[in-house]
Order: C-alpha cells, then structure tokens, then sequence
C-alpha cells in the first residue's frame, strides 16, 4: 500500500545521481496527492491542528506560566534538543512531563513527513536541508548495511539513535530508501522514537537519583552541558561522514584512471 517507486539501485546513489533521486521522491508526491487527495491533505493540515488544540487545551486547564514553560521546552526540542531535551533541568517540567511533550512532537512530525517529505523538498532553504538528510541517510545504509536487510527494524533502530539527522524526518527518508510503504514509515519513526524517548527518560530518572533538582550544576549548567554534549556529538558524527565522503571520491577518481 503506497510503496515507493523508488528503483533499488538508488539506494546507494552516486554523487552525480542525486538530482535523480530528489525527482524520484517529488514524482512520487504528485502521485500521492492525486490519487489519495484526502489522506494527503488530512496529513498535510492535521498535525498543525490538531496541536493548536492540544495548546488551548493545556493552556486553558494549566494555565498560561505553565505553558510558557512547556512551549519553551518544546521550542528548544524542536531546534536543538530532541530527545536530549528529557534530560534537561527545566524549571517546573518533570522529566516525565519532558516525555510526553517530545515524544508528541515525534508523533505529529513523523506523521507529517512520512506523508509529505517529496514536498518539503520543493521549499526554498528547508529543501537543501532536506537533501542533505538524505545524503546523511545513504551514508548511514553504506556504512550499516543490515539496516537495509532487516528494513522495518533497522528503521526503527535509525530513529531511536539521537542525532539530527536520525529523528523523524530523517526516518522518513531512511524509510523511503528502504522502500517501505508511508504507514510502515510512520509506525516505524513513531516506535522508534517512542524506544530512543523512553531510554533518556530512564536516563533522566538515573541523573535526577544522583544529582539533585537543586544543586548548582543542575540549575546553571544543565542546560549548556546538554547543549555541549549535543555538538559534541554532532562535530563526532560530521567528522565521520566527511572522512567518508572524502575516501568515497578518492576511490571514485582512482577507478577512473584504471
């Protein structure tokens, strides 16, 4: 049910075939928004209201300090936090709280780009970002080859793991490139975040039992020790992909001359 047409040998494309791969992924849009017009616009304008409802919702029960909290948690998850967000001390928000806020966010974006990512690609500066998720997403079939044989689970294991490029968007073009159908995408980006989610809420529940809520690391240097380690992680995994795009040219050009 709505797989993609997706040829297997572009799983791993070359360099030179990417702007055939970006078409493949926008042909694929316009089929989907012709022949399930209703699925696409549900999925397109869903997410967006139905998490303005959940706003009002908290906003009228808890009452508008309570949301500003969450809504600046929220905003820092979705730019830079993610998941990390779950273990960072924010004032008045449990961990568990921290939990069920990403792990809605997780929801409403895989929902989202399971359905709609052909799309986003067309926007000016959110498609290169786009585009380059995929480049993120081949380097990671090239370098664990059986995610691609165990497909269902080796998307789920992608999304779990926590970095930029492995949340729910980056699922839903790591799913695609395995040739899942968009619901298998969607419950895989949604399991898969749902695992990495309850993994730092245990770590968080591990943190708060030996640092307490009030002590001065906690309180000054939570929030920039996460956003260390978060860099950190994401200079590691920069380093690793260039290195690799820089030998993947070299062997390209060295083959040339044989």
């Amino acid at each position: 049910m709505l797989k993609t047409d997706i040829p297997s040998s572009s799983v791993h494309p070359p360099v030179e075939e990417h702007e055939q791969m970006l078409a493949h992924f926008l042909k694929f849009e316009q089929r989907f928004h012709r022949d399930y017009f209703s699925l696409w616009l549900g999925t397109l304008i869903g997410p967006g209201i139905l998490t303005l409802m959940v706003l009002a919702t908290v906003y009228v029960v808890a009452g508008s300090s309570y949301w500003w909290k969450l809504a600046g948690a929220a905003a820092f998850s979705f730019a830079i936090g993610g998941r990390f967000t779950i273990i960072t001390p924010f004032p008045g928000l449990s961990p568990e709280e921290l939990f069920w806020m990403v792990t809605y966010q997780d929801v409403m974006v895989a929902l989202f780009f399971a359905f709609h990512v052909g799309f986003m690609y067309r926007l000016p500066k959110i498609g290169p970002k786009i585009a380059e998720l995929s480049s993120d997403s081949q380097f990671i079939l090239e370098h664990q080859p059986w995610m691609k044989r165990l497909t269902f689970l080796g998307l789920l294991t992608f999304v779990a793991f926590p970095l930029a490029a492995t949340g729910s968007v980056g699922g839903a073009i790591f799913g695609r490139l395995l040739g899942l159908s968009r619901w298998a995408i969607f419950w895989g980006s949604t399991i898969g975040a749902v695992i990495g989610n309850v993994a730092m809420l245990f770590l968080a529940e591990l943190v708060q039992e030996y640092l307490p809520a009030d002590s001065a690391l906690v309180q000054y240097g939570g929030i920039p020790i996460i956003v260390l380690i978060i860099l950190v992680l994401e200079r590691r995994y920069s380093s690793m992909k260039k290195a690799y795009v820089v030998r993947k040219l070299t062997t390209e050009r060295i083959a040339e001359f044989d």
